[in-house]
């Protein structure tokens, strides 16, 4: 994969997704990440779309079964960082962050691998706005939850109505002692 990436050759993936069906397509390796909260390699992977333009991929690089070289390469450079930035929801997550018990730096160092714009609103009250693209989505919305009472989410819709559904799943999910 690495030689396909510095080439910009397309390689053929055989994938498992996490609904444990099998994809097949080819790729074009981008670029690899590691997430340490995580402990997992992901291979953002540009693929043809039907309109002839490059689609940007997130593939979990322990799901990927096997990757063969195709001996075809990209016909053009392609501004990966760009197509990223691109990738994004036009509308970012914004959080409200109550600066208490260090929670602005914990909250930077805890969305580090975002691209996000932070503007202090009063004296302890920060708002964040983080750019994300549909398949960083649910990563971000169990990341926000896990950050706890300092941060609150006071938008996008389409964020709060995903968060929303999944506090109403988890609800669901209690197991009650008999009798209450």
């Amino acid at each position: 994969m690495l030689q396909a990436q510095k080439g910009q050759e397309f390689v053929d993936i055989d994938y498992v997704s996490p609904g444990a069906n099998r994809i097949h397509h080819m790729y074009v390796p981008a670029r690899l990440e590691y997430s340490v909260k995580n402990d997992k390699f992901r291979l953002l992977a540009l693929k043809p779309s039907k309109h002839g333009r490059m689609k940007l991929e997130l593939l979990n690089l322990s799901r990927i079964r096997r990757v063969r070289p195709v001996g075809r390469t990209l016909s053009s450079t392609i501004d990966l960082n760009a197509l990223i930035r691109n990738s994004y929801y036009k509308e970012p997550v914004t959080l409200r962050i109550v600066n208490r018990r260090n929670a602005l730096e914990r909250t930077m160092l805890h969305f580090a691998n975002y691209e996000k714009n932070t503007t202090k609103i009063d004296e302890d009250t920060y708002e964040c706005l983080i750019y994300y693209n549909q398949n960083m989505e649910t990563e971000l919305l169990i990341e926000v939850l896990s950050f706890g009472p300092m941060l609150t989410v006071i938008g996008n819709e389409r964020f709060l109505c995903s968060l929303k559904a999944r506090l109403r799943r988890q609800k669901n999910c209690i197991i009650r002692p008999s009798g209450q």
